[in-house]
């Protein structure tokens, strides 16, 4: 295939708008860009004029966005992906390697490293064609990087089933990434419906009809399963799980727990630990899998992902 000077931008944002501060970078030093905006297929473009580099922009990576990354990654192998997020976790990190992205960046980009990647590709695609770039060490075909090919499903904070703005679902995802990534302090509730464009009132039944319980009855018990989660591993101590979980207390943790669980927090780890494989086991990360450990679960909660109406 014939490379074509230039860079894709296919941009998967849910909400936030599609310029960036890599776009600016980009034309600033002189690289030629196109865009594919949501509901352009880009693997037709991608075939047809193969560019030096794909950038794939997401602000919430949602299901059908991280679909689209890895057909494009399986039609056209040779052409290299960087995948660039706002939302970024461990998992979604792992995800994207597993897929064979070139480079994975979050937002804010460093565009001093962007753009030393963006040479770098240029070098090795068109060479003599980067701009500010060194000259790269020769490297044979046998010598690129190694694809080895595994079971990868996408994260489970890719849960969006819709890519537009307003879309429920989505205000929904922002409130339970929010709740994930700050589970250690406290949240109150008017903050998450701020972030959701949404009055306190308003998020309130928000909540309640798309998930059938309240904001405050979810926090807890995703804390209390946190708990659980951590509890499995006898080197946290139960002071750092109460505290580590969004608990300000002790006593009333344990006493939540018991609740909830039906034992208190230390014959929970006790009976969790005997009947688990040994932690190394069930601590890490599999190949194949992007679950948490395995453990007794709390009464499952309603699913908030499941399209509405359904």
């Amino acid at each position: 295939m014939t490379v074509h000077e230039y860079v894709l931008i296919v941009v998967r944002n849910v909400q936030a708008p599609t310029d960036s501060d890599f776009h600016h970078a980009l034309r600033h030093e002189g690289y030629r860009i196109e865009i594919v905006v949501a509901g352009q297929d880009p693997i037709s473009i991608m075939q047809d004029r193969p560019p030096v580099a794909v950038c794939f922009q997401f602000d919430y990576p949602d299901f059908s966005g991280l679909t689209s990354l890895r057909e494009a990654k399986q039609a056209v192998p040779s052409v290299p992906l960087l995948m660039i997020t706002q939302a970024h976790s461990e998992h979604l990190a792992v995800w994207a390697f597993r897929a064979r992205v070139w480079d994975y960046l979050v937002e804010p980009v460093d565009l001093q490293r962007f753009l030393e990647v963006m040479a770098k590709l240029y070098n090795v695609r068109l060479p003599g064609k980067a701009i500010n770039a060194g000259t790269p060490p020769h490297r044979s075909k046998s010598q690129e990087r190694e694809v080895v090919e595994i079971n990868n499903s996408i994260p489970h904070e890719a849960r969006l089933h819709c890519s537009t703005a307003g879309d429920e679902q989505a205000r929904l995802q922002r409130a339970l990434s929010f709740i994930d990534q700050n589970l250690h302090r406290k949240i109150v509730q008017h903050e998450v419906a701020a972030l959701c464009e949404l009055s306190a009132f308003q998020f309130s039944r928000f909540f309640k009809r798309l998930t059938g319980i309240t904001f405050q009855e979810y926090l807890l018990h995703r804390r209390i399963n946190e708990a659980m989660r951590l509890l499995a591993n006898p080197k946290v101590s139960i002071t750092d799980v109460c505290f580590t979980v969004g608990f300000r207390d002790l006593s009333y943790f344990t006493r939540t727990f018991q609740r909830y669980v039906g034992k208190p927090p230390s014959r929970y780890r006790l009976e969790a630990t005997q009947s688990q494989p040994p932690i190394a086991n069930t601590t890490t990360m599999t190949a194949n899998s992007d679950e948490a450990p395995i453990i007794p679960p709390l009464p499952a909660l309603p699913d908030p992902f499941k399209p509405i109406g359904s």
